[in-house]
């Protein structure tokens, strides 16, 4: 039963850092369609600005914390005004974005690989050890409640959701389409560069942590659906408690398991692509 218990902490953990990352896809491709495959890329800039804040600089946790977080931010509202808005406005297909912003995670990886040395950078804990994970969990909960209600409870989260259904008849309506495409690439980025700031402890930053990250967070997103933002968190704690299951209980070698995450995405784009959670509007 402790072996369980254990388990199941450690899985909620790594869900919520699943249901961060799908929570940064979710915040993009709502309001854009945009898939923005550099959010892993993200989430490693969250982690090395965690060793550059915390370790490098000693600066306190909340402060550290809060300055990734900003960084982040100006991350996405830079990388939105680079590389989607100039080919949105000259009318691109859909596909130019999401190819632009693949050169932009080249970019990301390669800016951090000839900055700082190959091997892992450690990255302070917020509290001892033991209580990481149930700190992890506790800011996730917080983030996931935020996003919430800035959805069902604000003009600027209705907003969203008006350029969600149409995109046209939002923009006749007034509502300014470059203002909320720049907010939803910063709010994913802050999303993103958080939940690498919250693993970086137990896997260190290292240039090559996004890829992992991307691929369990998009599957997160598509297990819990993209209508919902409580859809992201459902399917980040699914996808970890099956990973953990299956490395803990499963007579295969414990490699096979990081091929979860793909067997799931394959079996719901197949059976069920909406995911678990359809939107409201549906």
């Amino acid at each position: 039963m402790q072996d369980f218990l254990e388990l199941s902490l450690s899985a909620t953990a790594s869900g919520c850092i699943y249901g961060l990352v799908a929570l940064a896809y979710l915040l993009m491709i709502r309001p854009t369609g945009i898939i923005n495959f550099a959010v892993g890329e993200w989430a490693m800039l969250g982690a090395f600005g965690g060793f550059f804040f915390l370790t490098r600089f000693e600066f306190p946790y909340l402060l550290g914390m809060a300055a990734v977080v900003a960084l982040m931010l100006l991350v996405g509202w830079g990388t939105e005004r680079l590389a989607v808005r100039p080919l949105v406005e000259k009318g691109a297909p859909l596909l130019a974005p999401i190819l632009a912003l693949l050169g932009m995670l080249v970019i990301f990886r390669e800016v951090i690989s000839v900055s700082f040395p190959p091997d892992p950078h450690p990255v302070p804990y917020a509290f001892e050890i033991q209580h990481q994970k149930y700190f992890i969990i506790a800011v996730t909960a917080l983030v996931f409640a935020g996003a919430w209600l800035f959805f069902e409870k604000t003009l600027w989260g209705k907003s969203f959701e008006a350029v969600a259904l149409n995109r046209r008849a939002a923009a006749l309506m007034g509502i300014n389409l470059s203002r909320v495409t720049a907010a939803a690439f910063a709010g994913g980025a802050g999303a993103a560069g958080l939940a690498g700031l919250l693993v970086s402890p137990n896997v260190s930053a290292h240039y090559l942590m996004g890829v992992p990250l991307a691929i369990q967070g998009f599957t997160a997103l598509v297990i819990g659906g993209v209508g919902r933002v409580e859809g992201a968190l459902l399917g980040g704690l699914l996808l970890a408690f099956a990973e953990q299951l299956t490395t803990r209980y499963a007579p295969i070698p414990s490699g096979y398991a990081q091929g979860v995450p793909l067997l799931f995405l394959m079996i719901f784009l197949l059976i069920r692509p909406t995911g678990l959670l359809r939107a409201r509007g549906a």
